[in-house]
């Protein structure tokens, strides 16, 4: 099953760019060849971007558990920045 999502970080009208992107399917430089998934969360912004790729290596647990880290040091984060307000 395929699966892909992009939000934009910022709001309309901003100078500024940013974007998230989550993405799981077949690769689409490679429509109709060979059967391979392509699984990625890319988080950019004008700057930079910031991909976590799943390798050939990592099982989907794996690349899940890469994910879980990154969101709970998001969310600790976020909690950090609301007490300082």
């Amino acid at each position: 099953m395929d699966y892909s999502d992009r939000k934009w970080l910022n709001p309309e009208g901003s100078p500024s760019t940013g974007s998230v992107t989550a993405y799981h399917g077949a690769p689409p430089w490679k429509q109709g060849r060979k059967k391979e998934m392509l699984t990625l969360l890319e988080i950019a912004d004008c700057h930079g971007k910031v991909r976590l790729h799943r390798t050939d290596y990592d099982t989907a647990e794996d690349f899940i558990s890469k994910m879980e880290k990154l969101r709970s040091v998001i969310d600790g984060f976020i909690a950090h920045l609301r007490k300082e307000k």
